[in-house]
């Protein structure tokens, strides 16, 4: 259970920007080439790759993650929904790569190169380059992407927590702004209601139909069970500082004290508890930037 989770936690679809895949993909074939100059393997064994057919195989590397990362994707879009990558998914496209890359070569290979060659020897020939190859470039390109993405997170949401900041700043200058001083009424399925100050609210976590609204006053912390979902609170809500950020939770963008963020996304550590609430790919971005766009309005205002 624990291998089958983690082969289905987020990895990003390499650099999700379609020049720089280029660029990527360019780096990487080169690399390709750099590898088979330095280590001078010997593709058969009477037969000595020139830096000719280096570079040749540094091409079809190009073609085939040009077409399986570009092309692909545009084919068939829900397949390679980049908001839904996971490390399975990833691990099964490098494979991809490396057969497809093998039987490309084999093939250019028994045309062009060694056509008196049996077509067999040339395929395990072909492979067995591709996985001696395959093992440092597979490994650095994960590593590259997953730090880049890393980075992506951490620099977002450090400027996320300035910007929480300045809008917590701004608020006590204008504690009467954006109509957030007010008493709010909460409506269940079964008619059930629950009142409470709207600045109190910390988040609301739901499970089906049914949503537990966890908020803070003067007599501590408190939590209420309501047979209503998510969607149905948020639109009874239907407030600037409430966002919905993942399927299960909408959070009090007062309430959070912290934005943390790593490989596979950003937590929002809630004010002044332990609790720290798991932010959705889908809707990592728009988090971000709904935050950004909440600081400006404010100071507009």
């Amino acid at each position: 259970m624990r291998l089958a989770e983690k082969l289905d936690s987020p990895f990003p679809f390499y650099l999700n920007d379609e020049r720089k895949n280029v660029i990527f993909i360019l780096f990487v074939s080169l690399f390709v080439v750099f590898f088979l100059q330095v280590y001078q393997t010997s593709h058969h064994q009477q037969h000595v790759l020139t830096l000719g057919h280096k570079f040749l195989f540094g091409g079809v590397t190009f073609l085939v993650l040009f077409f399986n990362i570009l092309v692909l994707p545009r084919l068939f879009p829900q397949t390679f929904d980049s908001s839904q990558w996971t490390i399975k998914k990833y691990i099964l496209l490098t494979l991809w790569h490396c057969v497809v890359i093998g039987a490309a070569s084999s093939l250019i290979e028994k045309l062009f190169l060694f056509p008196d060659m049996p077509f067999w020897e040339l395929v395990i020939g072909a492979n067995r380059q591709v996985a001696q190859t395959g093992v440092i470039t597979i490994t650095i390109m994960t590593l590259f992407l997953r730090n880049n993405v890393l980075k992506q997170h951490l620099r977002s949401a450090t400027q996320a927590n300035r910007e929480l900041k300045e809008i917590k700043s701004l608020k006590r200058e204008t504690p009467a702004s954006n109509g957030q001083n007010h008493h709010l009424t909460l409506h269940s399925e079964t008619s059930e209601t629950l009142s409470f100050h709207l600045p109190d609210l910390l988040f609301i976590e739901a499970d089906d139909n049914y949503s537990t609204v966890v908020w803070k006053d003067a007599k501590g912390m408190h939590k209420k069970l309501l047979r209503a979902n998510l969607k149905s609170m948020e639109s009874q809500i239907n407030n600037d500082f409430a966002i919905r950020c993942h399927r299960s939770y909408l959070v009090n963008v007062n309430a959070i004290a912290n934005i943390s963020g790593n490989a596979n996304g950003y937590k929002l550590q809630i004010l002044d508890t332990d609790i720290s609430i798991p932010v959705s790919r889908t809707k990592g971005k728009e988090v971000i930037e709904k935050i950004h766009h909440l600081r400006n309005a404010m100071e507009m205002a």
